[in-house]
Parts: structure tokens; sequence; C-alpha cells
């Protein structure tokens, strides 16, 4: 029987993190990108709750978290820039 196939469109977080899924699940996957190469761009990212969830279930989540670095203040704004929701580097990390 032949392997089932998939594409990835994207290399970012989500993409690979869905190709790595795949093909632990028996998959063949062919991931596609647009740049010509994957280099850091020095941005940082932000990931919710549940895509470290999504981290956790391909076994990537603690390696991910210890790489991790909050900075500075963080949180929600309502479209007119009101903070909905607001921490701190030390709320954060407890």
């Amino acid at each position: 029987m032949d392997k089932r196939r998939a594409v990835v469109i994207g290399s970012g977080i989500g993409g690979l993190t869905a190709a790595l899924a795949l093909h632990r699940s028996g998959w063949q996957v062919t991931v596609l990108e647009r740049a010509g190469s994957l280099e850091p761009v020095g941005a940082g990212i932000g990931l919710a709750p549940n895509a470290q969830r999504a981290l956790d279930v391909v076994g990537l989540g603690d390696e991910i978290r210890s790489l991790a670095a909050w900075q500075g203040e963080g949180g929600m704004r309502a479209p007119s820039g009101r903070w909905l929701a607001r921490t701190d580097a030390a709320a954060a990390a407890e």
C-alpha cells in the first residue's frame, strides 16, 4: 500500500509542526515555502496557549519553553487601544 501524502504550504511554526505531526503518523510530507532560504530575521514570536499545546503533542514543547524569554509588558488591547488584559514578565513566568 502506498503511503498517504500531504502537502504543507508554508514553513512557519504552524506548517512545520503540522508536517512533523503528519510525518510521525506515517504520512509522506512535502513542505512548500516561498522564501529562498530559512534564516533568522530577528523578529520575536508569540505563541498562544493552544500553539504551545500543539508543540507539546509533537514533543517540542519543553524545548521551546527552554528558549523562551518574556520581554517587557504584554497583553491584549481592544481595537481602540484600551488594554483588555495586561501582564509583566514576573506574572507571566509564574
